[in-house]
């Protein structure tokens, strides 16, 4: 069985960062796995198939254990129903879950929203739906504030959520990401998501994350993260700082157009340590980087 070409598409696009985020890849590779089941009518090699393509698509963003938790309860689940003669417990398994991520993630922007109040002045770096939605939400309620977006090169991602946010009516203003310094000092808060957090607290974003949260720590501003516990490494063979994505460094510069022997390295996240991160909202509730890990071992082992 090859995977099919759903799967591949899907797997692209999570690859050149068409789909981007933790949450929007995690929903996406949901969606796509669930209609994968729905097709495939092969109840002899239907596990096996269904790991291939689950493989497939987790092997294109290693860095996101947002997708590989969720895929993984995916095949589990599938494990549990394989002696079934249809997948439709499965898919009610999936869809159940699917409902409860989404609301979990709702969940994460109404706590943080409610840290935004009249006059607030708010950076952010590259792109989250949960902090996007957290500020759609304290829009709504009529809080004026603003928000500090950078452009986050060399993806440009930050403009996705500058285009977002303005277009919504909220006050946005966008910045190089050198000028970091000339508005963080008068900033209430650093909000970001992440994509990976470690056993310790600290955590894998964008690169430039860890460079913004040092100079928020100099200015007293916290860093707040809005994730969910999906994004916990819960795999000890995974929880190593060591293997961050390069990529492309034509994405800095076509090699066309620069000096013939020149190198380029470009990184795609970079490590916040835990002592620059004040706290994490999340689905369940607002943590402290010591004791999220905590909760979700706890949690596990209660399962």
């Amino acid at each position: 069985m090859v995977v099919t070409e759903k799967i591949r598409k899907i797997a692209q696009d999570i690859k050149e960062i068409k789909i981007q985020g933790a949450s929007n890849i995690e929903l996406s590779a949901i969606e796509g796995i669930k209609e994968f089941i729905l097709e495939d009518n092969n109840r002899i090699k239907f596990v096996e198939n269904l790991q291939e393509n689950i493989n497939h698509l987790v092997k294109q963003r290693p860095n996101e254990p947002k997708l590989r938790n969720s895929l993984n309860y995916i095949l589990h689940r599938a494990y549990y129903h394989r002696l079934e003669s249809n997948n439709n417990k499965l898919i009610k398994d999936i869809e159940g879950y699917k409902e409860d991520t989404e609301k979990g993630n709702l969940k994460v922007s109404e706590i943080a929203s409610q840290l935004i109040q009249n006059g607030s002045k708010i950076l952010t770096h590259c792109h989250s739906t949960l902090v996007e939605n957290a500020f759609k939400i304290a829009y709504d309620k009529g809080v004026d504030f603003e928000v500090y977006c950078t452009e986050t090169r060399p993806r440009y991602q930050g403009r996705i959520t500058a285009k977002n946010l303005s277009d919504y009516g909220i006050k946005t203003i966008m910045i190089v990401d050198s000028a970091i310094s000339h508005v963080l000092k008068k900033c209430d808060y650093f909000l970001t998501g992440a994509d990976v957090i470690f056993s310790d607290g600290s955590i894998m974003n964008k690169v430039g994350t860890h460079t913004i949260s040092l100079m928020a720590n100099n200015f007293k501003t916290s860093h707040i993260i809005l994730t969910t516990t999906h994004c916990c490494e819960i795999d000890e063979i995974y929880n190593i700082r060591g293997n961050i994505e390069t990529r492309d460094g034509n994405e800095i510069w076509e090699e066309k157009d620069r000096p013939k022997d020149l190198k380029i390295l470009n990184p795609a996240f970079d490590i916040v340590p835990n002592e620059l991160i004040d706290k994490f909202i999340t689905e369940v509730g607002v943590f402290s980087p010591e004791t999220l890990h905590l909760w979700v071992n706890q949690d596990m082992l209660e399962k």
